[in-house]
Order: C-alpha cells, then structure tokens, then sequence
C-alpha cells in the first residue's frame, strides 16, 4: 500500500530528528571520551585485568553506533571506519604525551574491536534484508 503524501513527509521528518539528535548525541560523546582519555584520574575501571579494554571497546561500538544513525549512508562506510580509528589513534597520541598517562596499541586495538563489533553485525543485517526484500 503506497505512503501518502503526509505519510511520506512525517517519516523524512522522523528521520531527520533521529539524525540531528545522534550528530548532538555523537559530539557530546566525542568531547566525554576526549575528557576521560585526559584527566589524571580517570574512572577506575571494572574489577578485571582486562577491564580498560573493555571500557575501550564499549566507547568505540557506542561511538560507532551514533556515528552509524548521524550518518546512515553505507557510501560514507570507508569514511566512518577511517574517522573512528584516526579518532582512536589520536586519542593514544594524547595519552602518550601527558606524563600521568599512557599510551597502549592494546588500547587502540580494543578501540577497532568495538568498532568491528558493532560493523559487521549492522552490515550482515542490511545484506539480510536487502536479500530478503529481492526474494519478496
């Protein structure tokens, strides 16, 4: 059944809301990680040995993810990938210049890990439904 007019305009609407609002989102998170990966005391992490990386991993598919919904064309996929992991390699050259931090290629890899975990499940679940819609 075809969308109305009004139909048609609400959704663009819908749409454009839900992207304005993870860009504010995607930004305000951008300056939170930039503040944690600086400050001399960050958030203890989590009782684990591996517990940095996986804060790391979290804030990578978090970042992913607004990333994903503030710019949802899969022609941009290269250019997201890149912004994330120049954005997680930056992060690491900061740490590696203030004396009350360091820098870790562990960190940097836990960073793509959460980017990866939140990519290849969003791209198999457009490739699902892409295939799905051609069968219909």
């Amino acid at each position: 059944m075809p969308l109305t007019p009004y139909q048609r305009k609400m959704r663009r609407y819908a749409r454009l809301s839900i992207t304005y609002i993870a860009r504010i989102s995607l930004i305000f998170a951008i300056c939170f990680i930039l503040y944690e990966a600086a400050i001399p005391h960050p958030i203890p992490p989590p009782r684990m040995d591996f517990g940095d990386k996986v804060l790391h991993a979290a804030a990578f598919f978090t970042l992913t993810m607004l990333t994903e919904l503030s710019f949802p064309s899969l022609k941009l996929l290269l250019w997201k990938v890149i912004f994330l992991l120049a954005f997680g390699f930056f992060i690491e050259w900061i740490q590696s210049l203030l004396p009350w931090r360091s820098a870790a290629a562990s960190d940097f890899l836990a960073d793509a890990i959460g980017i990866a975990a939140f990519m290849v499940p969003m791209l198999l679940t457009r490739l699902v439904i892409r295939l799905y819609k051609g069968r219909g």
